[in-house]
């Protein structure tokens, strides 16, 4: 069976370890007060169905649980139907998977094309995963210098398959077995709106080079969402310090990768 965790953003500030049955668990790191979650050794193939996630628990994050940004005027904006996703994380030796489940009201795919690798992601229905492969907490990793794109950055996938890594040292490296790997696919549910899923697939390369198994990351996911067809309307953060989510490394939680 496959579990949901909630995770609000005021457990920051409590601390010890809660483990979830020994296949996934969270913390908080010692001594720094960071959400941290583990990611245990697991087989997966990344094709954007999720089926090989079984068993492994999964965090959910709602408006009400996450950082929520909107610039949109929706009546329904910090609706769980309208925007809401559960995630989870697991590793190889060689890598990081992360699999994401997105729900909401409507899809969106105007300001992208399936098949691009420098997308405007963005401003359509897509998922960001961010990383500080470094763990230094930047306040800014967007700085003219890139000194942080080295170590990490974000790498995003719109719900029809385009993608994009500008903001890494890897630009235009979506695919490529030794950088990164995604897979989408999306489902129409009966009241009309959708099931969007997202599978990702990290390699330490992306990271610096030097994380393995036993290390500490930065980690947090930003879900985008467009509902009308014009620019982003909506942004849904598992962890960060806003209006600067997708920068300020300090506001992020992190993942363990178990040795």
């Amino acid at each position: 069976m496959v579990r949901d965790v909630q995770f609000p953003a005021f457990r920051a500030a409590l601390s010890g370890i809660l483990c979830l049955a020994c296949v996934s668990c969270r913390s908080l790191l010692p001594g720094r007060g960071v959400p941290t979650l583990t990611a245990l050794p697991r087989t997966i193939v990344v094709d954007g169905k999720l089926d090989d996630w079984e068993g492994v628990a999964f965090v959910t994050v709602t408006p009400r649980s996450g950082v929520f940004e909107t610039e949109g005027t929706s009546s329904n904006a910090d609706s769980a139907a309208d925007l809401s996703y559960r995630f989870a994380v697991c590793r190889d030796s060689d890598a990081l998977y992360v699999a994401v489940q997105v729900t909401d009201d409507v899809r969106v795919v105007d300001s992208t094309q399936p098949g691009e690798t420098a997308a405007r992601a963005w401003e359509d229905d897509a998922v960001e995963v961010f990383i500080d492969g470094n763990f230094n907490r930047a306040p800014d990793a967007r700085d003219k210098e890139r000194r942080e794109y080295q170590y990490g950055g974000e790498f995003s996938l719109v719900t029809n398959g385009a993608a994009t890594t500008n903001c890494t040292a890897w630009p235009d490296s979506f695919g490529k077995p030794d950088h990164w790997q995604g897979a989408v696919s999306h489902r129409q549910e009966a009241d009309g709106g959708f099931t969007l899923f997202y599978e990702y697939r990290l390699l330490w390369k992306v990271m610096g080079g030097n994380v393995r198994p036993g290390d500490t990351i930065g980690f947090t996911i930003g879900v985008q969402d467009d509902d009308d067809g014009e620019r982003r309307d909506h942004a849904l953060y598992w962890q960060g310090t806003s209006p600067h989510c997708w920068r300020n490394e300090a506001g992020w939680g992190a993942v363990r990768l178990t040795p």
